[in-house]
This record gives C-alpha cells, sequence and structure tokens, in this order.
C-alpha cells in the first residue's frame, strides 16, 4: 500500500509538472496549405556518423543508400515524391547487381512502423533484413518513408521545427503517404506491386485498401505484427499511457512533436513509469514490444542509433483513441469536431470487411508481441474476407519480425514463397 501511494504520487506530481508546460491549444488533425517557400537544402555531404546523429533530410544521393546499402552487391537509389499536402517523402530502390538476378520478379514495396524509417529494412547484414533478401531473389525492392522518417527530404513550405509540420494524424498517412508512395512504384514500373508492411505500415495498408482503388496496385501483401483493432494489447508501456491519457496531457501542454528521446519523451516516461505495471528499470523496449527472443545483443548499440525517431502527436493520440475505444476508426475530434470534420457525433470506422477476397494476403505474428497480440490478430482473420496465408512463431515478439536474425529463416522465406506462388 506504501509503495502504491509513493506511484500515485508521483504520477500526479509528474503530470503538473508537464502540464506547467503549456505554451498553446493543441492544433487539430487537417490537411496543410502549402505556399511556394523551398525546402532547406543540406550545403554539405554529412558522414554517417553525424547523418545518424541529426533529424536533417539528406540530400538526394548522400543519405539512405551512403549509409545502409554499402555491399557492392546492391545498387540503391533516392527518390523524393510528394503529397499533395506538400511533404517530401524519400523512397529507396534496392537491386541486386551481383550475382546478377537471372529473372526479375517485379517491384516489392516495404513500409515500417510508427517512430521508425525505412532502414528498419536493411539494420542487418545480407540475408537477414527483408530489402536485401528481396533484392537477391529478383525484385525491385523499393522503401517507403513516412512523412516522419528521418529520410524524408521535408516539406515544401515547413522546416521540422514548425509546428505545421507535425500538423497531422494517422489518417494522412491512410489517404496521402501510402497511396502517394505506392503509386509513384506502380508508375515507374507498370507492373503490380508486392506490399510488405510492418506494425502501422500493415495498419495504414489495411485502412488504405478498405477504401478503394488503391488495393487494385497490388499483387499481394504481406503483414507482418500486423495491427488493427487493439482490444487485447498487453504492452505495459503503451497500456499505461492510454490509460493515463498520456497522449491528451501532451496534447495539452502544447506539444505537436514527440520523441522519446526529447523532453517530451522524457516527460512521458516521468508519467509512464509510476504505474506498476511498468518496470522502467528493465528494457525499455520490451515493455513496449513484448520481450523479443532473437535480437542480436552485439548490434543492439547500433539499433538504438537509429530506433524511436519522431512522429506527430496527433498520430500517437490517434493510436491511443484505439486501445482506448477499441475501434478502428477515424481521428477522434471530440463531439463538435466530429460534426465538422465527419458530419457525425463519432468519426467513421475503416472496414476492413471491405479489403477485397481477391487480395492474397499473408499475416506473420509472434506468440510473445504484447502490441500485435494473438487474440486480436485471430479477430482480425475473422473480419477478413480473404483466406490469409498464416505465419505463427511462437517465440516472436513484435521486433523479432524485421531484425530478428533468425527472422530469414522463419519468416522472409516464408514471404518468398508466399509471393512466388
Amino acid at each position: 500500500m506504501i509503495m502504491e501511494s509513493t506511484k500515485s504520487r508521483s504520477w500526479v506530481v509528474a503530470m503538473m509538472q508537464l502540464v506547467a508546460l503549456l505554451l498553446m491549444e493543441a492544433s487539430s488533425c487537417s490537411s496543410i496549405s502549402t505556399t511556394t517557400k523551398p525546402p532547406a537544402t543540406a550545403t554539405a555531404t554529412a558522414t554517417a556518423t553525424e547523418a545518424a546523429s541529426t533529424v536533417a533530410a539528406p540530400q538526394i544521393g548522400t543519405g539512405f543508400c551512403q549509409m545502409f546499402v554499402t555491399s557492392s552487391a546492391y545498387s540503391c537509389s533516392e527518390y523524393s515524391v510528394e503529397t499533395d499536402d506538400g511533404y517530401l517523402l524519400a523512397v529507396q530502390r534496392i537491386d541486386a547487381v551481383t550475382p546478377p538476378v537471372a529473372t526479375a520478379k517485379g517491384p516489392a514495396f516495404l513500409y515500417h512502423g510508427i517512430m521508425e524509417g525505412g532502414e528498419i529494412w536493411v539494420m542487418n547484414p545480407g540475408q537477414e533484413s527483408l530489402a536485401f533478401t528481396l533484392a537477391s531473389a529478383g525484385y525491385q525492392v523499393w522503401i517507403g518513408n513516412t512523412r516522419s522518417s528521418k529520410y524524408t527530404f521535408g516539406h515544401i513550405t515547413f522546416q521540422r521545427q514548425d509546428k505545421e509540420f507535425w500538423s497531422w494524424c494517422w489518417d494522412d498517412l491512410v489517404s496521402k503517404d501510402l497511396p502517394t508512395m505506392l503509386q509513384f512504384v506502380h508508375s515507374s514500373t507498370q507492373q503490380p506491386v508486392y506490399y510488405v508492411g510492418y506494425s502501422q505500415g500493415a495498419m495504414t495498408a489495411f485502412a488504405a485498401f478498405s477504401q478503394g482503388p488503391l488495393v487494385n496496385l497490388v499483387a499481394k501483401a504481406a503483414m507482418l505484427s500486423p495491427v488493427s483493432h487493439v482490444n487485447h494489447i498487453t504492452s505495459p508501456v503503451a497500456l499505461a499511457a492510454c490509460w493515463m491519457f498520456a497522449d491528451q496531457i501532451l496534447l495539452a501542454a502544447g506539444l505537436f512533436e514527440f520523441n522519446l528521446n526529447s523532453e517530451a519523451g522524457f516527460k512521458f516516461l516521468d508519467i509512464v513509469c509510476t504505474s506498476p505495471q511498468v518496470d522502467c528499470t528493465n528494457d525499455l523496449l520490451s515493455q513496449i514490444t513484448g520481450p523479443n527472443c532473437c535480437l542480436n545483443e552485439t548490434r543492439m548499440p547500433f539499433y538504438d542509433l537509429y530506433g524511436f525517431q519522431s512522429t506527430s502527436m496527433q498520430n500517437l493520440a490517434q493510436m491511443a483513441q484505439m486501445v482506448r475505444t477499441g475501434g478502428f476508426g477515424k481521428y477522434d475530434f471530440g463531439f463538435w469536431g466530429n460534426l465538422v470534420a465527419y458530419q457525425s457525433l463519432f468519426p467513421p470506422q475503416y472496414d476492413l470487411s471491405a479489403i477485397p477476397a481477391s487480395l492474397p494476403m499473408l499475416l506473420a505474428h509472434g506468440g510473445n508481441d504484447t502490441l500485435s497480440d494473438p487474440q486480436d490478430v485471430a479477430n482480425l482473420i475473422s473480419v477478413l474476407q480473404g483466406d490469409p496465408v498464416i505465419v505463427y512463431v511462437p517465440d516472436y515478439a513484435h521486433g523479432d519480425f524485421v531484425i530478428g536474425s533468425n527472422a530469414g529463416t522463419l519468416v522472409y522465406q516464408h514471404i518468398l514463397a508466399f509471393f512466388e506462388t
């Protein structure tokens, strides 16, 4: 009882400290009007170490490819693709060079999860990374980077430090980022695209594919750690954050960009770590994702350089709304805001049953994943009209699917077989 009382007082103190940061009212999730102010450009090429420690967008040809695709066995090109609200998204293309690929198998598009960028697909050497595995198998590998990624090329009007740069929510990824990148890849190749989404990258695809024509560009879809309804999420950090309404506290304090390695992130952890269910003294990553079984511990300092990138507070808040309501819907502005935005008191829901049964799909999930809980995945399967291929790895948690040292054997070979049948 004494411990619980101390925890409660600590939580109240942490909230009072955070609310003391109040600067302005939180902005709503909305489209950004654009003007003609050009984005800032780098004046020199940064070294890999310098680039790793900054969020500045690299110049085309000097960023992602130079840092992560260093083997002469692969070629890498970078592209900037503009959304209709002015964001300049980075898309990379990786192809195998040596040995020459006997048969070209078409474009594969890889889309990352929340608070990370496209480098998640190339963090491990060789066949331990899905991007290199697919390229070696003969696919043109295209890697998407959402508007908050370190490797985005910014915005035509706003800089990353501007509040307006972060005035967006998950719905904007569904309606703008993913369609812009996927249409670019399809137009560039004139072929149906093999889609791979991880975590929020799968979630975004589910919502976008339920809306209509975008799904027609896709040949097959493989979803890793798929997230949709999160009724049974067991992540201690995520649950504590949602039910302590940490997102609403941060929004009320005027925060528009969220990064765990920032002042806002530290205050977020101050609040969450007062929960008796969260042990912040023991492996924070596992407290978020579940106990990852198969990460290469010697590479953890390398992973730490690129993990937990910034996202918008509204994106984070929308995820928290879904946990609290059990829905899979658009951003909730409150009754009056919803009336203006949707002509309804409640936000519309994305209808997963509207994804065509004709889309071949693979779902790969793990028994220890606390963000993509097996019961939530089972519910997702029951709603989908099609009959997805299921890859279940009992020991895997959320991170294992993209940086697990044995994911090549346990997951990626299944994706190759699925794409090729």
